[in-house]
């Protein structure tokens, strides 16, 4: 069993950060002003909108046996991919991801994990933390793309390895 870290980069720090701190505000608000509601927006909305992201946030990668597990906080929200499944790995160029857009899903929060779409790449599924190390799978089945971003690519060969 090999594990690859997935930790935040610079951006996905200063917007998690900046929503903790839009919360935190709030709450101080509510704590100083009167009447004690008026913060009240500005508290819960950040903290449902961290609640309903942190669980799908993505930790680590894990190659175990003949699996690829994208481990989120969540332990029940892993992602499990058969490596069987995996037609190719590749570490796409920068310039794959220009003019990409989220078309449902986070784009920093946490990391970038969702939906999202580019006129290179077509549509494709991110489980990333970062905007660098970006490793390509195709998927058999429909040829589904899925982006990671390990803090090692090497990574990318051991799939390729693993899926020959």
């Amino acid at each position: 069993m090999e594990n690859y870290k997935a930790s935040l980069d610079t951006f996905s720090k200063t917007i998690t950060g900046f929503v903790f701190l839009m919360a935190l505000g709030g709450i101080s608000m509510m704590a100083s002003i009167q009447p004690w509601y008026s913060g009240l927006a500005i508290t819960v909305v950040p903290l449902i909108v961290l609640a309903a992201t942190y669980p799908y946030s993505v930790k680590s990668y894990q190659i175990a046996g003949d699996t690829l597990i994208i481990k989120r906080a969540f332990q029940r929200l892993d992602k499990e991919i058969p490596l069987s499944e995996i037609e190719s790995v590749t570490i796409p160029d920068k310039s794959g991801f220009n003019w990409t857009i989220r078309t449902f899903g986070d784009g920093g929060l946490f990391g970038y994990y969702g939906l999202f779409a580019n006129p290179k790449l077509g549509s494709f599924r991110a489980y990333a933390t970062r905007r660098s190390n970006r490793i390509l799978l195709v998927l058999k089945s429909q040829k589904e793309k899925i982006v990671l971003s390990p803090d090692d690519v090497g990574m990318a060969d051991v799939l390729q390895k693993l899926i020959k």
